[in-house]
Formats: C-alpha cells, structure tokens, sequence
C-alpha cells in the first residue's frame, strides 16, 4: 500500500533543500536583524540563528493556509498548480502569501538581536555568518526525510567551516540537538563543539544585570532542551541570578508537557488545544508570567493561549534584554 507524504510536508522539505530555509527566505532576510552590530564573519565562536526564530511567523501563517484546505479539492489542486508554475520562476509563493498574512515579524527577528547583545553584555566575543547561514535542517531529520537530509547537511558545514568557528551556539534547542547527535552520524570529521545559549549565558550569569520584577514567572522547559540535552536546572540558576522569583508548574524539567508545538504542521487544531493546555498548566503554578527557550515553544504557547488571557508569554532571551537596555 502506497502512502504519500502530507503535501505541507512536501512543500517545506523542497524549501530547505532548494533554498536552505523551510519557507525559502533570502539570506537577507534571515540576517536583516544583524545589520546595526556589523559583526564579523570569522571566529572561533559561531553564533547560530539557523533563521528559527526568523521563520516562525511565516511558518505559523503557512500552516493555517495549506492545512485547513481539502487537499482532494479542486481549490488546492489549483493552488499546488500555481505553486508549481510560480516555482520555475524562483519565486516562493507560499512565502509570498504567509508574508501578508505574518504577525510578529519584527518580534521574533528581534529575538536573534536580543540574543547577541545579551552574549555581548556578558563580554563574549562571535562571529555571524550573515546572509550565508543555512537552516539547520532539523526539520528534514525529525519529518523522516533522510537520504536529503544527508545531502543536505553538507552544505551546512561548508558555510559553517568558512567561519573558522571551534564551537557553535545555537539559539534553538532543535539545532542544538541536530548538530550534537545528528551531524556526527552524517559527516566525518564534525567534531564542532556545540553549545547552546542557555550555556554560555548560565557560565557567565554572575554579570547579568538584575531586572526589576515585582511578578513571579514559571518556565516552561523545552523538550529539546530538557529532555535530549539535559538542560533544566541552569534555566532557574539564570534567573535566580537576575532576582526573578520562580515558580514551578506541576509537569517540570524532564517531565515537562508538550507545548504542542511539534505536531502543528499536520494537527493545528490538537497543537492548539495542547498549547492552551499547558497554558494553563503552566498559570496554575502562580504564575501568569511564562518563559521558555524555544522559538516553536514560545510560537505554539502563544497560539494556545485563550483570547483575552493576560498570560504574559516570552522567551527568556526577551526577558533577560530588559537588563541590556536598563
């Protein structure tokens, strides 16, 4: 019995490999939040985007298009027609639409900023890769796509070489993961260090400036991060360090609850009901104040929250910039 991959799966696996990103975002785009810092392109420390938080907008906004249409209708085939033809071309046209329909552009672009100018604060010194950085690839990995997933991590590493970079540090979780366990099974020779953010800022939390909180906050812990690279306890260290007092929901650290984020693609509808779920999870610790430390964590928490909830939702990267800018 023949089975056919779901056609949004289809569309982005074909984004990564011809583009480099799963919604075929120009390397300009990807990097437009790293024109103020001019950083260097060279070094012995990489700082890796991936275009994560980049995407997530584009990709929220492509799932609601593509999934909640009838894929035996006339109105999709007609859809995946024009795609096709627009594609010749080498234009994007589901990047095109989810552009329109993209909320939170600048917000999740600003994350990556965030990000560095924390790093920076800390007195770390990185370099970026800029326009030429690739999308990690995960996706392609996670949704089965092996043989070009193997192709594709290649190209990964010739950018990642250019740098002359000894370690890497991603700021997502699912790259973090992908490059540490993955990359060495496809690539002889990967033996990049890989760090995360959470690791370079908890090294160096004795320097974060404390940030002026009269709530308390609850972390959601990442699956990524808490369960595949064991990173938990460091998260509470990080914030005890900045004077924010922390609660703790009931499904904590390895034994945290789905946010819903990785079935979105396929399952909007049940990664919307989980999202709200641990919401509310999340809010009876004490807390309507949530951090987490993945762009698909913080994506899907924010598309389950309830209409008219007060729950502040936000990566600690955005909480721990208010430090940066006081």
């Amino acid at each position: 019995m023949e089975t056919k991959m779901p056609m949004v799966l289809d569309v982005i696996s074909e984004n990564i490999i011809k583009h480099g990103s799963p919604l075929a975002l120009k390397g300009s785009e990807v990097a437009s939040w790293a024109k103020e810092l001019n950083l260097p392109v060279k070094g012995d420390l990489l700082f890796y985007t991936g275009g994560e938080y980049q995407m997530l907008p584009f990709i929220d906004s492509l799932v609601k298009t593509i999934t909640h249409l009838d894929q035996g209708s006339k109105v999709f085939s007609m859809m995946m027609g024009a795609r096709n033809i627009l594609n010749k071309t080498g234009i994007s046209p589901e990047k095109m639409y989810a552009s329109v329909l993209a909320k939170d552009k600048d917000r999740y672009n600003s994350v990556c900023y965030k990000a560095a100018k924390v790093l920076k604060e800390l007195g770390y010194e990185f370099c970026y890769s800029g326009s030429e950085e690739l999308y990690s690839g995960a996706l392609l990995y996670e949704l089965g796509y092996l043989k070009d997933m193997k192709d594709y991590a290649k190209r990964v590493v010739e950018v990642i070489k250019k740098s002359g970079a000894k370690t890497i540090v991603c700021l997502s979780p699912h790259a973090a993961e992908v490059f540490k366990f993955v990359y060495p099974k496809l690539i002889e020779g990967f033996d990049f260090e890989i760090r995360t953010y959470i690791d370079l800022v908890w090294e160096r939390r004795d320097k974060l400036a404390k940030i002026p909180s009269p709530e308390t906050v609850v972390i959601h812990d990442s699956c990524r991060l808490a369960r595949e690279l064991n990173i938990h306890q460091e998260l509470r260290d990080i914030l005890e360090s900045v004077g924010a007092e922390v609660k703790e929901a009931q499904m904590n650290r390895e034994w945290t609850s789905c946010c819903g984020g990785p079935i979105k693609i396929l399952f909007p509808e049940l990664s919307h009901v989980i999202g709200g779920r641990r919401v509310n999870e999340l809010k009876d610790s004490g807390s309507s104040h949530i951090l987490t430390s993945c762009p698909y964590c913080l994506s899907a928490l924010e598309g389950g929250r309830a209409k008219g909830d007060s729950a502040v939702i936000e990566d600690l990267i955005e909480f721990l910039y208010r430090g940066v800018k006081a």
